[in-house]
């Protein structure tokens, strides 16, 4: 197969034209205003160029040009801004069984508005997404913006070929096409849906400060999983389920062979209700935040599930030898009873096994990182699609 030769040449152009115009809209996202003699120092390429680009996003509507103050003397220069009028971007987060959060952010990522809707027991899963889909939107109807994406976060691997999410702990779903159901709710197109622990993982990968080169992140929250980098690439495995750690099968009755998932034995929505069954009327939430203070019935419930996460922790080092360990969780007390006790089983057992020698650290980032750390995705995604 042939390319004709100014077919090519146009392509070629084309492209460049299309990086210079997303290094431009960058450059003004980062530092908010830009003059034109900024821009084209600072992306290396000519005034004239810089002048086409930014005349075109002018017309439609993305820039807008201000007149700077400072001197009296002589012609005052011009700054550009996006327009105001956009925009925002949505973070949602699925991740829960019992309750929907979300976030939202203006275009420089400054928080406006989040939420939590508890869900009602009453209603199906879907039914409680779309009241909190009906409650974003007065949300965003008094900010008077454009929203410029969405940033949907979900439990277990998504196939996008599908629209479908694999997780069983919540029925709905199986037939949930999520993607589908947020573009006809707002009207966009530029919805990002990603398997929570992708973005939280990477998060923590590019800011370790070590030698270290390979990563398992592992989270704990009302799902569990993990991730693995090593040298900069993620390993997903042929069907994008590697690093599903809550899938493994753990004995629990060696008489009776009966098995179960190490996600039905230590997610939080499995402990709350493990709290309720021994008559404690406290979220897990409360009694982890002060497990010191806790009954002995409480601290049973959440040691037995800190013995069984440790085990398969140390079990993981030996499937991966990651040079770095990082715990999470949605609560930061539970992340980090969790790395105390597995630093402490580790050392226990010196004398007893091989060792291994890994970095164990807690999560950098708070509850909220996951959906903090897919802003600047979904938002890059939205300069991708400007003038493509």
């Amino acid at each position: 197969m042939t390319i004709d030769a100014d077919k090519k040449q146009t392509l070629t152009v084309s492209t460049i034209r299309n990086v210079n115009v997303v290094n431009i809209m960058q450059s003004i996202l980062r530092d908010r205003t830009k003059t034109r003699s900024e821009l084209a120092k600072e992306n290396h390429i000519s005034v004239m160029t810089v002048k086409h680009i930014v005349d075109d996003l002018i017309a439609g509507g993305i820039l807008v040009e201000k007149v700077c103050g400072g001197s009296n003397v002589g012609r005052k220069p011009k700054a550009l801004e996006i327009n105001e009028k956009f925009g925002n971007i949505v973070c949602i987060n699925l991740t829960s069984v019992d309750e929907i959060s979300f976030l939202i952010y203006d275009i420089y990522e400054a928080l406006e508005a989040e939420q939590t809707l508890e869900f009602d027991p009453k209603c199906t899963y879907r039914e409680n997404l779309l009241r909190a889909v009906g409650l974003i939107k007065e949300k965003l109807a008094a900010l008077h913006t454009v929203t410029v994406g969405i940033a949907v976060f979900v439990p277990s691997a998504y196939y996008e070929n599908v629209d479908l999410v694999n997780y069983d702990l919540i029925a709905d779903f199986k037939d949930l096409h999520i993607k589908q159901l947020f573009a006809e709710a707002f009207g966009i197109g530029n919805i990002l849906v990603l398997h929570d622990v992708v973005p939280a993982a990477w998060s923590e990968y590019e800011s370790m400060d070590s030698e270290s080169d390979s990563q398992f992140y592992f989270y704990c929250g009302h799902g569990v999983g993990g991730f693995f980098i090593h040298r900069g690439t993620a390993v997903m495995g042929q069907e994008l389920m590697a690093g599903e750690v809550g899938k493994m099968l753990l004995l629990t009755d060696s008489a009776g062979k009966k098995y179960t998932t190490f996600e039905d034995m230590i997610s939080v929505s499995v402990l709350n209700q493990k709290l309720r069954e021994a008559g404690i009327d406290k979220k897990f939430k409360e009694v982890i935040r002060t497990y010191e203070e806790q009954g002995e019935e409480a601290k049973r419930v959440v040691d037995e599930a800190l013995d069984v996460i440790v085990r398969v922790l140390y079990n993981l080092l030996w499937v991966y030898n990651p040079g770095t360990l990082v715990v999470d969780s949605c609560y930061s007390d539970y992340s980090r009873l969790i790395m105390t006790r597995f630093q402490e089983f580790v050392e226990s057992l010196e004398n007893e096994a091989i060792p291994i020698h890994v970095e164990v650290r807690q999560a950098l980032y708070d509850e909220y990182h996951m959906m903090r750390g897919c802003f600047h995705m979904v938002r890059d995604a939205w300069v991708d699609e400007i003038y493509n």
